[in-house]
């Protein structure tokens, strides 16, 4: 069963409640962002508008609070100066004066705590409001012994509450700037001289007589006073608003506490808090804002918003500037609720509705599709089972949507038909279909289970293989070969009925039979001698009787229940040695494995050898037996391994005739001899009448395309035909047939001359070697070593001589290696002569240049 790969994968119930639940998240979050911006929206619009009529109410008030005690003080100093009240030696009618105005016209001037006048000769006359509405005279004159006298009650008495020497009202905020500037303004915020030492600020009046600077009057509002005042703006606004100077600290506000600090870090004792120190918490946090964004000396009204323990709160500063020296702002915090009222709730409860409804969509989109998935997952693990091998995984109807409905049950009908056919597949596999008897997998499989009740025995394999085989098909056709391995098969399965031995077809013409319990490998070998019994009786082929002979690779051992593929190969491995040493069977043993894999590597090596062009032709002269002169040469490869070193042609010709690699090999040697030829030809290195030896396998001569192959190398290389002689051994063309003897005639007819190489090794007559078209004759070596003085006359070398003194070919003596041998040879008038007398081979750079 093939898995999931690593990609990301989703279920189809994931794959389709995404898109919906996207689609539901998505209008959700559209309805509440749009919500919550008009939401916003609205809060900001009316926070804004809420707040600034807030403010303009404040300023407006203010401005009357403020400007009630200044209008005050203008008209009494108007009064003053147009009836000459103040007499610098009797200030009795100005006391009096000052008198009947607090408790006249201005009694309704309750922020006006204090009013009073100071002279250029240092006389003071004042009045000051008590807390039970009463007043108190204070005053300091010729009449008091110039000390600051304050008495319990509005005139002069013994009942004195205080008195305060050295008292010059000259020095004090309220008196030295409207004497310095001989206008009306307000004072800077100060704390008074008298026993109270309250906080206060005064609307001061330069008075004049005739243009003389004579005293000032003063009109004193208390920060209490503020502080009243401001409670009484926040009962229509909910909230708390507060007045600071440019410095940040507090001049009044509607909470509860005094603006005065009872000592901190920043504000000694009596001085006015910070905002920021406020012990209103609400006053704090807008004041911090304030300070960290730096609202302070803005011109502008400024709207801010903040959170404090989790609510939010709404702000705004606006500076308060009256052109009379006052320079203050005026703050106003309210909370959102307190600003909205219900709207909040509501809209909350709006979301939670909200919230509920979609849940409520979503739950009932996961059921329905649900119950449109459910019935497709049902499926989808049925098939995942079915892929597992489990095949009793029909599907039961669910639901009542016709598809998937419709979908289940082509699905059971499908599974039915799969089953079906798997079943006859797994026939085809495990048996084959020819013969009847176990696959190669299906033996692989029984083995296992015959593996299971082995008990203490041993186990053997036999694969036996029909010699020549092919010449049968050959002969008589495919349909009788097919019916030929029917018959085997039944004669097998006859013979071996025992419940321990398996029999299968593991090949074209390979049969295997196991044996689960044996007492040792002689047991073995007895089966393998009865099986050749089977062949001994002649099979029924064509109308024909055949007898068969068949080579055995045996197995013995321990077989475990994975190792039966193990021993099919190596049962063939010791099949193929039988074949290779023409023995009835051959017993495997790990010498065997080594040396096929020592096989397989090397052809895997020659084959990389031809591609990197690593396989060369070394050069051994061919001499003129009687002048000692070089008329030729022949190329003998070699490999040259980066490995291995210098392989020997021993070791990998045979190998490249089997697997066929010598029809590459032989062509690019033959390619590279040609071209060697022509290039030393031109450097006249080498004779203009060269002959240049080429081994020719048979596997080359047999190709369809040799000839055009043959000619497109002689072109390619300007190679003259005259100059080249193909060598074919003669044990290699004597089962080839007359085609084989046409192409060779072929070449010849292009020039090219054909030499019979190791001659007397195949047919030591002429029987044959007179039907073929050559032009050289090479005897081989093997009857040239021994040859002397003594034998020469009865020596095979002579009898060859002697039988082709007819023929018009050039004798060639392979394997010369001594003076001698050279000698006798040309006593018998050989022609040519080859050898490691002359030179060993060598490559083309090494051969003598002159």
């Amino acid at each position: 069963m093939t898995e999931p790969t690593n990609k990301k994968q989703f279920s189809l119930r994931t794959a389709v409640m995404l898109p919906f639940i996207a689609v539901l998240l998505v209008t959700l979050s559209i309805v509440f962002y749009t919500q919550n911006n008009s939401y916003e929206k609205l809060v900001g619009d009316v926070s804004e508008k809420v707040l600034t009529s807030y403010t303009q109410n404040t300023h407006a008030d203010l401005n009357i609070f403020l400007n009630a005690p200044n209008f005050a003080v203008k008209s009494m100093v108007n009064q003053i100066q147009r009836y000459q009240m103040y007499h610098p030696n009797d200030t009795k009618q100005l006391q009096q004066f000052l008198k009947d105005s607090l408790e006249g016209i201005y009694t309704g001037l309750e922020q006006m705590d204090v009013l009073s006048f100071g002279g250029e000769k240092k006389e003071y006359i004042g009045f000051r409001r008590e807390p039970n509405a009463s007043l108190s005279l204070m005053l300091q004159d010729k009449r008091t012994n110039d000390d600051l006298i304050i008495y319990r009650g509005s005139e002069m008495s013994d009942n004195i509450r205080t008195v305060i020497a050295n008292y010059d009202p000259r020095s004090r905020p309220w008196y030295k700037p409207a004497a310095t500037t001989f206008k009306p303004s307000w004072s800077k915020i100060y704390t008074n001289a008298d026993e109270k030492k309250e906080i206060t600020i005064s609307t001061m009046h330069p008075v004049f007589y005739d243009d003389d600077f004579i005293g000032v009057f003063a009109a004193d509002v208390k920060l209490d006073s503020f502080n009243k005042f401001l409670s009484q703006e926040t009962k229509h606004t909910k909230g708390v608003i507060y007045l600071i100077d440019d410095q940040q600290r507090l001049i009044a506000h509607s909470s509860v506490g005094s603006v005065l600090s009872i000592g901190t870090q920043n504000s000694p004792v009596g001085s006015r808090l910070f905002a920021v120190e406020s012990c209103d918490e609400t006053i704090q946090q807008s004041a911090t804002y304030i300070k960290n964004n730096q609202l302070i000396n803005n011109n502008d009204a400024e709207v801010f918003s903040f959170y404090y323990k989790g609510e939010r709160y709404f702000s705004q500063i606006t500076p308060y500037i009256d052109g009379n020296n006052l320079n203050w702002y005026i703050v106003i915090s309210i909370s959102e609720s307190d600003l909205l009222g219900h709207l909040q709730e509501e809209q909350r409860r709006g979301l939670f509705f909200g919230i509920v409804l979609a849940a409520i969509g979503l739950i009932v989109g996961v059921y329905l599709v649900t119950q449109v998935t459910k019935p497709i997952f049902t499926t989808a693990n049925a098939a995942r089972n079915i892929a597992s091998g489990n095949w009793n995984n029909n599907v039961e109807a669910q639901g009542s949507i016709y598809e998937t409905t419709l979908l289940m049950n082509a699905f059971n009908d499908m599974t039915n038909k799969l089953q079906s056919s798997f079943d006859a597949m797994r026939q085809q596999i495990t048996f084959d279909s020819l013969t009847q008897v176990l696959s190669r997998q299906g033996l692989i499989e029984q083995c296992r289970i015959m593996l299971d009740k082995k008990d203490h025995y041993e186990q053997g394999l036999l694969v036996i293989g029909i010699n020549n085989f092919r010449d049968i098909n050959d002969s008589f056709g495919i349909l009788e070969g097919d019916q030929l391995l029917k018959n085997i098969s039944d004669r097998l399965q006859c013979s071996f009925t025992h419940d321990d031995i398996a029999i299968a077809r593991v090949g074209g013409d390979e049969f295997a039979l196991f044996f689960s319990k044996l007492d040792d490998v002689e047991q073995l070998k007895q089966y393998a001698r009865d099986m050749e019994g089977c062949f001994m009786t002649p099979f029924r082929v064509a109308s024909n009787n055949s007898l068969l002979s068949i080579s055995t690779g045996l197995v013995y051992g321990d077989l475990s229940c994975d190792s039966m593929t193990l021993w099919l190969r190596n049962a063939s491995i010791a099949l193929g040695q039988a074949k290779k040493n023409n023995l009835n069977m051959s017993l495997y043993t790990p010498e065997m494995a080594e040396a096929s894999l020592h096989k397989a590597n090397m052809t895997a090596e020659l084959s990389l050898a031809i591609k990197n062009k690593e396989l060369v032709p070394f050069y051994q002269p061919i001499i003129d037996i009687k002048s000692g002169k070089t008329i030729g040469a022949e190329a003998l490869i070699r490999w040259l391994s980066p490995q291995r070193g210098m392989v020997s042609p021993l070791d990998f010709i045979p190998l490249a005739e089997e697997n066929g690699m010598i029809i590459p090999m032989g062509s690019q040697v033959l390619t590279q001899a040609c071209l060697d030829t022509v290039e030393r030809i031109n450097q006249g290195l080498w004779p203009a009448d060269f002959h240049m030896h080429v081994n020719l396998s048979v596997c080359q001569l047999t190709q369809n395309n040799f000839l055009d192959e043959l000619k497109s190398v002689l072109h390619n290389t300007s190679m003259a035909p005259e100059n080249l002689t193909l060598e074919i051994t003669e044990s290699r063309l004597v089962n080839h047939d007359n085609s084989t003897i046409n192409t060779m005639q072929k070449i010849r007819d292009l020039g090219v001359q054909i030499a019979i190489d190791d001659f007397g090794t195949g047919y030591s007559s002429l029987a044959y070697i007179h039907k073929l078209p050559f032009d050289v004759l090479k005897v081989d070596r093997s009857f040239i070593k021994d040859l002397t003085a003594e034998n020469i006359d009865s020596s095979i070398a002579a009898a060859v001589c002697n039988m082709t003194q007819g023929f018009d070919i050039t004798l060639v003596a392979e394997g010369i290696e001594t003076q001698e041998q050279a000698k006798l040879l040309a006593s018998l008038n050989y022609h040519h002569a080859q050898g490691f007398l002359y030179s060993r081979p060598i490559p083309l750079e090494d051969w003598p240049t002159e």
